[in-house]
């Protein structure tokens, strides 16, 4: 999931505006998105990108996904290289084959990928709770309510989406969210991770 950069110098100016573009490209598209993971809490507990992340995280509700596809041509026209992955085994309540997360990376020439990636997680509603996929096993999920409706942020001198209810939802991610955790691993850290025999 992560790029192989941190989030300092030119590198961090590559990512800002790569995170203008594709969110300004979304917009157009009407594809409503919201600041995701470490992108989220950087943003409004530091109004800065975590210079220790190594990428951005953007998700979108699973009922979208026709407008992410129309998405694809634009961003591919900014010199962006695409890569969209699936759910390679059966893990309810993930459809077989479904789409899990878009991943969204710069370009170093034509054929070689670059180091800037913003990831794009697909999250699926079932019952009262939507539900996503970290690497190909890592069952996450999260109340509805928190996505149902979204709010905005100003960051940069550009509003983004995030989730309602925004400081609720990152205690719900992360505990006491407003305490800098310079390691974090999101399959064993993040309270979102489902255990084994939860429904």
């Amino acid at each position: 999931m992560a790029g192989s950069r941190k989030l300092e110098g030119k590198h961090l100016q590559r990512c800002l505006r790569m995170l203008e573009s594709v969110t300004e490209t979304f917009d157009a598209h009407g594809l409503p998105y919201w600041l995701e993971g470490g992108t989220l809490l950087g943003v409004i507990r530091e109004q800065r990108l975590l210079p220790w992340d190594t990428d951005i995280d953007l998700s979108i509700r699973a009922e979208d996904i026709t407008l992410l596809t129309a998405c694809l041509p634009a961003l591919r026209r900014q010199g962006l290289r695409l890569r969209l992955k699936h759910v390679e085994q059966h893990e309810p309540p993930f459809p077989p084959g479904a789409p899990r997360l878009l991943k969204i990376r710069s370009r170093r020439l034509y054929f070689f990928r670059g180091d800037a990636l913003i990831d794009v997680f697909i999250k699926y509603r079932h019952g009262d709770d939507y539900h996503w996929l970290i690497g190909t096993r890592t069952h996450k999920s999260a109340p509805a309510r928190f996505y149902d409706e979204l709010g905005s942020v100003t960051f940069n001198g550009r509003r983004y989406s995030i989730p309602r209810d925004v400081e609720d939802y990152l205690a719900f991610r992360y505990g006491d969210w407003r305490t800098p955790v310079t390691e974090w691993n999101t399959f064993r850290d993040d309270l979102a991770v489902k255990k084994p025999g939860t429904k």
